[in-house]
């Protein structure tokens, strides 16, 4: 199997190939982003774009994500992230991280979905779910006059929808991630072997 973070050094077709793959695949994030933008909290960008960084490696999985981010956040029906700049960029930096993280932790996801795999999902989602608000309460609070006080405020304000966010990710990630990962990575490693041969 191709290591996808090398793929795309050689010939122009295997760079235009991972370019549709990474476009389809952040598309997908950004649709599964509007499907449920009118449910607060309850979100499958975060669980997309981590399996997208399990796919296409690292670095690309961290481009997709802030672009995924940027566009959702950036045109939401609810209300764009670009009215509150330091949110706005916070989200991007912490959805990029996902995809940088899922990218970082492909290996693990090879061997299947055992009982293992699903609490390592868990704590994952949980663990990330966790960063990227804090990033986003810390963006509220520097939007603020007074950062402190903002912070405090911000906190407070999205203890229940942190909350909500974070359990959701937690299961969503139990759930999905070892049974989807595994297969997306494999038939993009198929993708890739069969290309190169």
């Amino acid at each position: 199997m191709v290591d996808r973070e090398r793929t795309g050094t050689g010939t122009g077709g295997e760079g235009a190939r991972d370019l549709v793959l990474m476009a389809i695949l952040t598309a997908l994030a950004v649709a599964l982003g509007m499907l449920l933008a009118h449910v607060p909290n309850i979100e499958l960008i975060s669980f997309t774009v981590f399996v997208s960084g399990a796919v296409l490696g690292r670095s690309r999985g961290a481009c997709l994500g802030m672009i995924a981010m940027g566009i959702y956040s950036g045109a939401n029906p609810i209300g764009s992230g670009l009215g509150i700049p330091p949110m706005f960029v916070a989200q991007v930096l912490a959805t990029g991280f996902v995809g940088f993280v899922g990218g970082s932790l492909r290996g693990v996801w090879r061997r299947g979905g055992g009982l293992r795999e699903v609490v390592f999902a868990a704590v994952t989602g949980f663990v990330l779910t966790g960063i990227y608000q804090v990033g986003v309460i810390a963006g509220l609070a520097v939007a603020s006059l007074d950062v402190g006080t903002g912070f405090k405020a911000a906190l407070v304000a999205n203890a229940f929808f942190s909350t909500v966010h974070m359990v959701s990710n937690t299961l969503v990630f139990a759930v999905l991630v070892p049974v989807i990962a595994p297969r997306a990575i494999a038939t993009a490693g198929r993708c890739v072997d069969s290309r190169s041969t």
